[in-house]
């Protein structure tokens, strides 16, 4: 069985698309640079979370930053699909430390409120991000998060193909 890839979503601190991380990539620029809150050398995107929800027309709603970032480049690599009830579509979205920045959030609201418990509601669930992803592309059919650290997206890549190469899948939105 032949598996071809149809598109390709990107976002990093060299770019907001695939386009811009490749004309970056070809000038040598880095997204490498002091940070503005920790004053570490790091890439991050300079956005804010407002913002991202803005880019992406999303109604104000408790999304994680991983969310909004991978939906960008979720959309950037679904743009022309659509779905259709014969086709068998999945989603297999990657991640290491998926939502943890609403993990430390809580965290951080606790001890100003002089609490030291910890309420298992608000630990975070790296299966969300995904789930907000699959409904805001409309994607119902098979939904997996992988979280193997720095080997998420490869694995989530592998994990995608052979779901076609085994027939369970017509399509998958793999990364």
């Amino acid at each position: 069985m032949k598996i071809f890839i149809t598109g390709i979503g990107v976002v990093s601190a060299i770019g907001l698309n695939a386009e811009e991380n490749l004309n970056a990539i070809r000038s040598g620029r880095t997204g490498i640079y002091p940070s503005d809150q920790h004053h570490l050398m790091m890439g991050e995107v300079k956005l804010s979370n407002d913002r991202l929800m803005q880019m992406l027309q999303l109604s104000p709603e408790d999304y994680s930053r991983t969310t909004l970032l991978g939906l960008m480049a979720a959309r950037e690599a679904w743009k022309g699909h659509s779905n259709h009830p014969d086709i068998r579509t999945g989603l297999v979205s990657a991640t290491s430390i998926g939502g943890v920045d609403r993990m430390e959030q809580h965290y951080f609201d606790s001890l100003k409120a002089g609490r030291s418990d910890t309420d298992p509601r608000m630990i975070h669930e790296n299966g969300r991000t995904t789930e907000k992803m699959a409904q805001a592309l409309d994607i119902t059919g098979y939904i997996n998060t992988i979280s193997t650290a720095c080997s998420s997206g490869a694995n989530a890549i592998m994990h995608g193909a052979r779901l076609m190469a085994g027939n369970r899948l017509d399509r998958v939105l793999v990364g």
